[in-house]
């Protein structure tokens, strides 16, 4: 069992530090006092607390603003024994932000950014020509869109108690 459960007040936290990181304690209470719970700024301040030991700090960049290429590939990986963690580790190994492994249409998720799109085409056509990599999926973001409202959406969190 958790330490701590991430809950409806937990994800109304998050989401009002993700519009503002600075809001004072004293402004969360009054928020959370609008929605229907009573809670003392220092009962916030330990909510924050335990949400910053739940997550991850991730800054990003605009890459339109210093004009680089962000490439998202798929990598799936030949049927072999050791084929699917040598494809993590190369991609653990190359120079992405973000590699990530589990079950779906692939195996192996990258994200990476990069300053030129010969430098994107270098890359993908080394991960393609690699012993245990069966097949490479991968898009040049063009356009994207960005609602961190959405992170922890509170409709899909379970119910207190559930």
């Amino acid at each position: 069992m958790p330490e701590h459960s991430f809950d409806e007040i937990d994800g109304i936290i998050l989401q009002e530090l993700a519009e503002n990181p600075r809001v004072p304690y004293s402004e969360l209470t009054d928020i959370l006092a609008e929605l229907g719970y009573e809670m003392s700024a220092e009962g916030v301040r330990y909510r924050v607390d335990k949400i910053i030991d739940l997550t991850t700090v991730f800054f990003l960049i605009d890459p339109q603003s210093v004009s680089w290429e962000i490439l998202r590939i798929a990598v799936s990986a030949k049927n072999t024994e050791s084929a699917k963690q040598d494809a993590f580790e190369l991609l653990c190994e190359s120079p992405f932000w973000h590699v990530s492994r589990g079950i779906g249409s692939y195996d192996i998720y990258a994200v990476g950014s990069f300053p030129s799109l010969r430098m994107v085409d270098e890359l993908v056509t080394s991960v393609e020509e690699e012993d245990c990599v069966s097949e490479v999926e991968y898009i040049v973001v063009t356009e994207r869109n960005q609602d961190m409202t959405q992170y922890m959406n509170i409709e899909y969190l379970p119910s207190i108690g559930d």
